[in-house]
């Protein structure tokens, strides 16, 4: 079938790792967490295909072998786009999921909180981000959970500090994306997506702080990176002229108009934003 590779990482001993979406039947697996595709279709009436799994696999320093290689996901679409590692080799995997059955264990987001979107004659179930954390093996779950709102959540990079602390950052519609008190935007600014930022404790239990990051047009989080003082650095694209800056090298938006005659939208520009290790400021 398709397989889709999008985030890879690589540990001390020179193990890569990678992460991706699937929808074959016979995706190479070992030592797995899932070893069969889900069960659930997508499409239409008049073209229906197996949905999408998120993949993880461990290959060894000389990628001649499978070192683990397991789906993950529920009976709907899932994708991994991200995947970043800790000391002890579990895997932290990024993503977004229409499965209100996704594995969840210890969550901090237990249940499927997505709407309907798309367009009240054609609505069509929202994706939800996941973050997931499997354990050295590739066997088992030490923690996975939802984390979105209503609208599509979109989770784009992830990284993992040195308290074992998971740092996602994407894009939402939500307007009730769970943020967290103090947090540096705790509302929507609207204009279709806004980045968004959240870091889960070490249990994945809870949000050490989630946050919005935009303006008043489209902003969308796509890599983020953190430092040994817990800083969360984000980088991504944002239409917005009133997008937070904060000490910039550059402080206003240079995007011109882009797109067509008829459908004329305006430019993105590049962001790139340093928070504070609580979430509170650029």
């Amino acid at each position: 079938g398709f397989d889709y590779a999008y985030g890879i990482a690589v540990d001390s001993s020179g193990n890569a790792y990678v992460a991706g979406q699937t929808d074959s039947l016979d995706f190479p697996t070992s030592n797995a967490f899932r070893s069969s595709l889900g069960t659930g279709t997508c499409g239409t009436t008049l073209d229906v295909y197996p949905c999408f799994d998120a993949f993880v696999t461990k290959l060894s320093p000389l990628g001649s072998s499978v070192v683990y290689s397991t789906y993950l996901g529920g009976s709907d679409e899932d994708h991994a786009t991200s995947i970043a590692l800790d000391s002890a080799g579990n895997a932290y995997i990024a993503g977004y999921t229409k499965s209100t059955d996704f594995p969840v264990v210890g969550a901090y987001q237990s249940t499927y909180a997505g709407g309907n979107c798309n367009s009240s004659t054609n609505p069509i179930p929202c994706f939800e981000s996941f973050v997931t954390k499997l354990n050295a093996a590739g066997s088992a779950l030490a923690y996975s959970t939802y984390l979105g709102g209503s609208g599509n959540d979109l989770a784009a990079g992830i990284a993992v500090d040195s308290s074992g602390e998971a740092v996602v950052a994407g894009s939402t519609s939500s307007i009730d994306f769970p943020t967290t008190a103090g947090a540096l935007q705790p509302r929507y600014e609207g204009g279709n997506l806004d980045a968004f930022v959240t870091k889960l404790n070490a249990a994945g239990s809870g949000a050490v702080y989630s946050t919005y990051l935009g303006g008043g047009d489209e902003d969308r989080g796509l890599a983020v990176a953190a430092d040994l003082s817990g800083n969360a650095f984000v980088t991504g694209s944002t239409a917005s002229g009133n997008f937070p800056v904060a000490g910039a090298f550059q402080s206003a938006n240079a995007g011109g108009t882009c797109g067509s005659i008829v459908a004329p939208a305006p430019c993105t520009d590049a962001f790139v934003a340093q928070l504070n290790a609580a979430g509170a400021g650029l």
